[in-house]
Protein backbone atom coordinates (compact mmCIF):
# COMPACT_ATOMS: atom_id res chain seq x y z
CA UNK A 1 0.00 0.00 0.00
CA UNK A 2 1.02 3.35 -0.93
CA UNK A 3 1.82 6.01 1.18
CA UNK A 4 -0.64 8.79 1.14
CA UNK A 5 1.91 11.29 0.19
CA UNK A 6 2.15 9.98 -3.33
CA UNK A 7 -1.28 10.48 -4.40
CA UNK A 8 -1.35 14.56 -3.90
CA UNK A 9 0.17 15.26 -7.29
CA UNK A 10 -1.93 12.71 -8.66
CA UNK A 11 -4.75 14.55 -7.56
CA UNK A 12 -3.36 18.01 -8.62
CA UNK A 13 -3.07 16.87 -12.28
CA UNK A 14 -6.39 15.59 -12.54
CA UNK A 15 -7.63 19.16 -11.18
CA UNK A 16 -5.29 20.65 -14.09
CA UNK A 17 -6.88 18.59 -16.13
CA UNK A 18 -10.77 19.60 -15.31
CA UNK A 19 -9.43 23.71 -15.18
CA UNK A 20 -7.81 23.48 -18.58
CA UNK A 21 -10.60 21.84 -19.94
CA UNK A 22 -13.20 24.35 -18.38
CA UNK A 23 -10.74 27.25 -19.87
CA UNK A 24 -11.04 25.17 -23.15
CA UNK A 25 -15.11 25.59 -23.03
CA UNK A 26 -15.44 29.02 -21.81
CA UNK A 27 -13.18 29.68 -24.54
CA UNK A 28 -14.96 28.40 -27.67
CA UNK A 29 -17.95 29.72 -25.75
CA UNK A 30 -16.28 33.50 -26.23
CA UNK A 31 -15.57 32.68 -29.69
CA UNK A 32 -19.18 32.38 -30.67
CA UNK A 33 -20.63 35.52 -28.94
CA UNK A 34 -18.12 37.61 -30.34
CA UNK A 35 -19.67 36.56 -33.69
CA UNK A 36 -22.82 36.90 -32.78
CA UNK A 37 -22.27 40.25 -31.52
CA UNK A 38 -20.04 41.28 -34.57
CA UNK A 39 -22.10 40.11 -37.33
CA UNK A 40 -24.45 43.11 -37.28
CA UNK A 41 -21.44 45.57 -37.99
CA UNK A 42 -19.98 42.98 -40.41
CA UNK A 43 -23.41 43.95 -42.49
CA UNK A 44 -23.48 47.16 -41.77
CA UNK A 45 -19.59 47.51 -43.28
CA UNK A 46 -21.61 46.08 -46.97
CA UNK A 47 -22.77 48.94 -49.28
CA UNK A 48 -26.49 49.18 -49.46
CA UNK A 49 -28.28 48.24 -52.89
CA UNK A 50 -28.55 51.60 -54.87
CA UNK A 51 -31.52 53.18 -55.25
CA UNK A 52 -32.55 53.79 -59.26
CA UNK A 53 -32.15 56.81 -60.74
CA UNK A 54 -35.66 57.12 -61.97
CA UNK A 55 -38.99 55.33 -60.10
CA UNK A 56 -41.87 54.36 -61.72
CA UNK A 57 -44.86 55.43 -60.90
CA UNK A 58 -47.50 52.60 -60.13
CA UNK A 59 -50.75 54.52 -60.55
CA UNK A 60 -49.87 57.18 -63.29
CA UNK A 61 -52.66 60.42 -64.14
CA UNK A 62 -52.04 60.92 -67.79
CA UNK A 63 -51.15 64.48 -68.38
CA UNK A 64 -51.06 64.32 -72.50
CA UNK A 65 -53.36 62.14 -74.90
CA UNK A 66 -51.84 61.11 -78.31
CA UNK A 67 -54.70 59.29 -80.62
CA UNK A 68 -53.10 56.99 -82.93
CA UNK A 69 -56.06 55.36 -84.68
CA UNK A 70 -53.93 53.66 -87.27
CA UNK A 71 -52.43 51.48 -84.52
CA UNK A 72 -55.07 50.65 -82.74
CA UNK A 73 -54.73 46.87 -82.78
CA UNK A 74 -51.44 47.06 -80.94
CA UNK A 75 -50.39 47.28 -77.64
CA UNK A 76 -50.43 51.02 -75.78
CA UNK A 77 -48.44 51.95 -72.44
CA UNK A 78 -48.37 54.94 -70.71
CA UNK A 79 -46.13 55.50 -68.00
CA UNK A 80 -44.76 58.33 -65.75
CA UNK A 81 -40.97 58.01 -64.50
CA UNK A 82 -40.06 60.42 -61.58
CA UNK A 83 -35.95 61.12 -60.55
CA UNK A 84 -35.91 61.86 -56.60
CA UNK A 85 -32.87 63.52 -56.66
CA UNK A 86 -34.48 66.70 -58.19
CA UNK A 87 -38.23 65.94 -58.98
CA UNK A 88 -37.75 65.51 -62.53
CA UNK A 89 -40.47 63.50 -64.59
CA UNK A 90 -40.98 61.70 -67.36
CA UNK A 91 -44.19 60.73 -69.46
CA UNK A 92 -43.91 58.04 -71.74
CA UNK A 93 -46.08 56.84 -74.24
CA UNK A 94 -45.87 54.01 -76.24
CA UNK A 95 -47.55 51.69 -79.06
CA UNK A 96 -46.20 48.59 -79.99
CA UNK A 97 -43.45 46.81 -79.10
CA UNK A 98 -39.43 46.69 -81.27
CA UNK A 99 -39.65 42.78 -81.16
CA UNK A 100 -42.59 42.89 -83.12
CA UNK A 101 -42.94 43.14 -86.77
CA UNK A 102 -45.51 46.15 -86.40
CA UNK A 103 -44.68 49.87 -86.04
CA UNK A 104 -43.36 50.64 -82.46
CA UNK A 105 -43.87 54.14 -81.80
CA UNK A 106 -42.68 56.02 -78.53
CA UNK A 107 -43.43 59.83 -77.67
CA UNK A 108 -41.69 61.23 -74.23
CA UNK A 109 -42.50 64.36 -73.02
CA UNK A 110 -39.44 65.67 -70.22
CA UNK A 111 -40.07 67.90 -67.69
CA UNK A 112 -36.67 68.63 -65.93
CA UNK A 113 -37.00 69.24 -62.00
CA UNK A 114 -33.66 72.16 -62.09
CA UNK A 115 -34.35 75.13 -64.18
CA UNK A 116 -31.92 75.86 -67.23
CA UNK A 117 -31.18 72.05 -67.05
CA UNK A 118 -29.07 71.87 -71.08
CA UNK A 119 -30.11 69.29 -73.37
CA UNK A 120 -27.88 67.32 -76.09
CA UNK A 121 -28.64 68.12 -79.54
CA UNK A 122 -31.53 65.65 -81.14
CA UNK A 123 -29.00 62.79 -82.16
CA UNK A 124 -27.15 62.58 -78.84
CA UNK A 125 -30.78 62.56 -77.27
CA UNK A 126 -32.55 59.79 -79.48
CA UNK A 127 -29.18 57.86 -78.91
CA UNK A 128 -29.15 58.07 -75.29
CA UNK A 129 -32.58 56.00 -75.55
CA UNK A 130 -31.76 53.54 -77.59
CA UNK A 131 -29.44 51.83 -75.61
CA UNK A 132 -31.15 48.46 -74.68
CA UNK A 133 -31.70 48.15 -78.45
CA UNK A 134 -29.69 46.52 -81.19
CA UNK A 135 -28.50 49.76 -83.41
CA UNK A 136 -27.83 48.11 -86.70
CA UNK A 137 -27.92 52.08 -87.91
CA UNK A 138 -26.29 55.20 -86.72
CA UNK A 139 -28.33 58.19 -85.26
CA UNK A 140 -27.73 60.63 -87.63
CA UNK A 141 -29.42 64.26 -88.33
CA UNK A 142 -32.25 64.03 -91.09
CA UNK A 143 -33.05 67.96 -91.61
CA UNK A 144 -36.40 68.69 -90.38
CA UNK A 145 -39.96 68.96 -90.13
CA UNK A 146 -42.98 71.52 -89.66
CA UNK A 147 -45.52 70.96 -87.12
CA UNK A 148 -47.50 72.82 -84.47
CA UNK A 149 -44.79 73.34 -82.50
CA UNK A 150 -42.60 74.94 -85.19
CA UNK A 151 -39.91 73.31 -86.58
CA UNK A 152 -39.04 69.82 -85.36
CA UNK A 153 -35.16 68.44 -86.08
CA UNK A 154 -35.45 65.05 -87.24
CA UNK A 155 -33.06 62.23 -86.78
CA UNK A 156 -32.57 58.36 -88.93
CA UNK A 157 -31.50 55.08 -87.36
CA UNK A 158 -32.84 51.73 -87.33
CA UNK A 159 -32.93 48.98 -84.56
CA UNK A 160 -33.27 45.28 -83.94
CA UNK A 161 -34.81 43.49 -80.75
CA UNK A 162 -35.24 39.58 -81.29
CA UNK A 163 -35.18 39.34 -84.97
CA UNK A 164 -37.42 42.05 -86.10
CA UNK A 165 -35.41 45.33 -87.50
CA UNK A 166 -37.12 48.92 -87.47
CA UNK A 167 -36.07 51.87 -89.82
CA UNK A 168 -36.89 54.55 -87.45
CA UNK A 169 -37.13 58.57 -87.39
CA UNK A 170 -36.56 60.15 -84.72
CA UNK A 171 -37.40 63.81 -83.36
CA UNK A 172 -36.24 65.90 -80.39
CA UNK A 173 -37.63 69.74 -79.70
CA UNK A 174 -36.83 71.35 -76.77
CA UNK A 175 -38.97 74.66 -75.45
CA UNK A 176 -38.10 77.45 -73.04
CA UNK A 177 -41.43 78.50 -71.64
CA UNK A 178 -41.79 75.76 -69.68
CA UNK A 179 -38.35 73.52 -69.73
CA UNK A 180 -39.18 71.05 -71.65
CA UNK A 181 -38.20 68.42 -74.06
CA UNK A 182 -40.20 66.53 -76.47
CA UNK A 183 -38.59 63.46 -78.19
CA UNK A 184 -39.29 60.23 -79.61
CA UNK A 185 -39.86 58.09 -82.76
CA UNK A 186 -41.83 56.47 -85.39
CA UNK A 187 -40.14 52.89 -86.50
CA UNK A 188 -41.85 51.60 -89.17
CA UNK A 189 -42.67 47.38 -89.01
CA UNK A 190 -39.82 46.38 -90.83
CA UNK A 191 -36.95 48.08 -92.84
CA UNK A 192 -39.31 50.13 -95.18
CA UNK A 193 -38.37 54.32 -94.32
CA UNK A 194 -40.62 56.37 -92.52
CA UNK A 195 -42.58 58.56 -94.32
CA UNK A 196 -41.88 62.32 -92.76
CA UNK A 197 -46.24 63.01 -92.82
CA UNK A 198 -46.39 59.99 -91.04
CA UNK A 199 -44.07 61.57 -87.96
CA UNK A 200 -45.43 64.95 -88.44
CA UNK A 201 -49.17 63.65 -88.21
CA UNK A 202 -47.91 62.07 -84.71
CA UNK A 203 -46.44 65.14 -83.23
CA UNK A 204 -49.34 67.19 -84.55
CA UNK A 205 -51.98 64.75 -82.75
CA UNK A 206 -49.69 65.60 -79.18
CA UNK A 207 -52.12 67.27 -76.60
CA UNK A 208 -52.36 68.15 -73.12
CA UNK A 209 -55.04 66.79 -70.46
CA UNK A 210 -53.70 68.40 -67.80
CA UNK A 211 -50.91 70.61 -66.89
CA UNK A 212 -50.70 70.39 -63.23
CA UNK A 213 -51.31 73.97 -62.78
CA UNK A 214 -48.26 74.82 -65.29
CA UNK A 215 -49.91 77.73 -66.97
CA UNK A 216 -47.11 78.55 -69.20
CA UNK A 217 -47.57 74.34 -70.50
CA UNK A 218 -51.14 75.26 -70.86
CA UNK A 219 -50.78 78.09 -72.96
CA UNK A 220 -47.46 76.33 -74.96
CA UNK A 221 -50.19 73.94 -75.85
CA UNK A 222 -53.08 75.77 -76.74
CA UNK A 223 -51.18 77.95 -79.36
CA UNK A 224 -49.68 74.70 -80.29
CA UNK A 225 -52.94 74.04 -81.62
CA UNK A 226 -53.95 77.20 -83.35
CA UNK A 227 -51.44 76.24 -85.24
CA UNK A 228 -52.20 73.07 -86.03
CA UNK A 229 -52.87 71.73 -89.71
CA UNK A 230 -55.38 68.17 -90.06
CA UNK A 231 -52.70 65.37 -91.29
CA UNK A 232 -53.62 62.95 -93.11
CA UNK A 233 -55.80 64.51 -95.83
CA UNK A 234 -54.59 62.66 -98.73
CA UNK A 235 -53.93 59.19 -97.02
CA UNK A 236 -56.78 57.09 -97.07
CA UNK A 237 -54.84 55.28 -93.80
CA UNK A 238 -54.14 58.46 -91.47
CA UNK A 239 -57.31 59.67 -89.62
CA UNK A 240 -57.41 63.66 -89.18
CA UNK A 241 -55.85 65.20 -85.82
CA UNK A 242 -58.68 65.88 -83.19
CA UNK A 243 -58.98 68.88 -82.51
CA UNK A 244 -58.59 70.39 -78.83
CA UNK A 245 -61.32 71.65 -76.68
CA UNK A 246 -59.20 75.29 -75.39
CA UNK A 247 -59.17 76.43 -78.90
CA UNK A 248 -62.24 75.26 -79.94
CA UNK A 249 -63.96 76.66 -77.40
CA UNK A 250 -61.65 79.89 -78.18
CA UNK A 251 -63.15 80.23 -81.58
CA UNK A 252 -67.04 79.30 -80.61
CA UNK A 253 -66.93 82.30 -78.48
CA UNK A 254 -65.27 84.81 -80.76
CA UNK A 255 -68.22 83.27 -83.19
CA UNK A 256 -70.41 84.18 -80.81
CA UNK A 257 -69.48 87.49 -79.73
CA UNK A 258 -69.73 88.50 -83.20
CA UNK A 259 -73.29 87.39 -84.19
CA UNK A 260 -74.69 89.22 -81.04
CA UNK A 261 -72.85 92.26 -82.38
CA UNK A 262 -74.42 91.72 -85.58
CA UNK A 263 -77.71 91.58 -84.68
CA UNK A 264 -77.77 94.50 -82.28
CA UNK A 265 -76.12 96.52 -85.09
CA UNK A 266 -79.39 95.45 -86.77
CA UNK A 267 -81.62 96.10 -84.40
CA UNK A 268 -80.26 99.81 -84.41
Amino acid sequence: MRPASYSLPEDIRATLLRVLAYMGGLGVLAIMAAGVFQAPSAVIAFDPEPQPQWIDVERPRPAFELSLPELAAGASHYAILRRSADGARKDVLTWGEAAQSRPYVMVEIYRPGLRGERFLDPSSEIAARILDFAVTDDVKPAGEIDSKFGAVPLVDFAIAQQGSEHRCLGFARVFTAPDMQIAGWYCSASTEIVERTTLACVIDRLSALTAGGDRRLDILFARAELKRTFCGERSPILAATPERAMPLAMLRNVKVRGAKLRRHVRTR
